[in-house]
């Protein structure tokens, strides 16, 4: 780019050169056929003969050489014409005619030599342009062709993908043998990831029906003991406990079982469930639970919108949780608000309560699927919230909860157009 003036200047030269060689035959072919009065007359042959056009870009000049040397040779040299200092490109040369020796001289103007310049390169810097231009779009439309499998493996075998019965197994069409070989890898990992997943869910889903028959046997038995003669007081408060542990034992098995459901979609997702009315009708079924508690619970707002391709007693549960956790830890004179509202492209719950707030240690491990939880309050086995998140998941509804001494805000985003199934 940098050597593209240096080649315009030559190649304008050049041009001029041989144009003004072109005139300079034409001058000598005129006077070979009509002879030298045509620009010299006889009566005063030394005035000679000279011509400039009006804008003194190009002038002819014919005169006696009274010398004995040749010339033919290209010069730059500067002429004075009224009172203006013109540069020009001159080619000189010397013939013979008749048993004269006669001198032409043509000259062209340097500033019409930059023009030419100038247009040559206004030319070459555009066809650069169009031609950068024209490169990078059929580059990039080109490259975005190339990668148009790679894309699509990206976007729907990987980013999409938040569980693994999620995973499209059918291959991305292309010509390309990497774009094959990587495809082909990520299936065979998923499958194994998958079969690993399965195995445990059965696993969990088998120990928990199996967990429910003795659970059921030993519930049984402890409420025979309460009705039994001459049991003491020490025996009847041990036998209350053996009660709440075989309870909270039912409850993890329970929420075993719904989890390993949801993950082994054992539920069908073709329901239209208005929200707005489940939000009603929790808080008729709750309200006289937070009023013994002394908490407010309120609708502050309730918009009508139905969740296409749900199932209605998985948003029921989902949401339910959530309201429940909030009932659960909410001092007295606390405040729970419901709310369902309409935003930019989603429908959102809310559920807020004025309660001390879940550790961001409790939060994360429900957010990387951990199922039993390390290090939490006894009381607060995590259930409900992976519940809430497995369901979310699940109903390709997003879930953001956020949790600080003041209290907790669950939201739940129901996505307006869903895709049809």
């Amino acid at each position: 780019m940098t050597a593209a003036p240096f080649l315009l200047k030559y190649f304008a030269l050049r041009n001029t050169d041989s144009q003004l060689l072109e005139k300079k035959n034409e001058v000598l072919e005129i006077i070979s056929k009509n002879g030298m009065d045509t620009f010299i007359a006889q009566e005063d042959p030394s005035v000679g003969f000279g011509s400039y056009n009006i804008l003194k870009e190009e002038y002819i000049l014919l005169e006696h050489w009274e010398f004995s040397t040749d010339v033919d040779t290209i010069f730059v040299e500067d002429r004075i014409l009224e009172k203006e200092k013109v540069t020009y490109r001159v080619y000189s040369h010397t013939f013979n005619f008749g048993d004269n020796n006669y001198i032409l001289e043509i000259g062209r103007s340097i500033e019409t030599i930059k023009e030419i310049e100038a247009i040559l390169f206004n030319i070459l810097i555009s066809a650069l342009i169009i031609f950068l231009v024209l490169t990078s779009i059929l580059d990039s439309l080109y490259t975005e062709r190339i990668l148009l499998p790679f894309k699509k493996i990206i976007k729907y075998k990987l980013s999409q993908i938040n569980e693994p019965q999620q995973f499209p197994y059918l291959q991305i069409a292309s010509n390309t043998d990497e774009f094959k070989l990587l495809d082909q890898s990520i299936t065979e990992m998923m499958r194994r990831i998958q079969k690993s997943f399965n195995q445990e869910r059965i696993f969990i889903s088998h120990a928990s029906h199996e967990l429910k028959t003795p659970i059921s046997i030993l519930q049984t038995k402890v409420e025979t003991l309460f009705s039994s003669d001459g049991v003491s007081d020490l025996q009847m408060e041990k036998l209350l406990d053996m009660q709440m542990t075989i309870q909270k034992m039912k409850k993890t098995v329970n929420a075993l079982l719904l989890i390993s459901k949801v993950n082994n979609t054992q539920f069908l997702r073709t329901d239209s469930v208005p929200l707005n009315k489940i939000l009603v009708n929790l808080g008729e079924e709750w309200l006289a639970f937070a009023e013994d508690k002394q908490i407010t619970l309120k609708i502050e707002r309730n918009e009508d919108f139905v969740s296409k391709n749900s199932n209605e007693s998985l948003c029921n549960m989902m949401i339910q949780n959530a309201l429940i956790n909030a009932l659960k830890y909410t001092p007295e004179g606390g405040e729970i608000v419901l709310s369902g509202a309409y935003q930019v492209d989603n429908y959102e719950v809310h559920v807020r309560d004025t309660g001390p707030g879940i550790s961001e240690n409790l939060l994360q491990q429900v957010k990387d699927g951990i199922v039993f939880l390390k290090e939490v309050e006894k009381d607060k086995s995590g259930f409900g919230l992976q519940i809430m998140y497995k369901i979310a998941l699940y109903l390709g509804v997003e879930i953001n909860i956020t949790s600080s001494d003041k209290g907790t805000a669950v939201c739940f985003k129901f996505p307006t157009i869903v895709n049809e199934l």
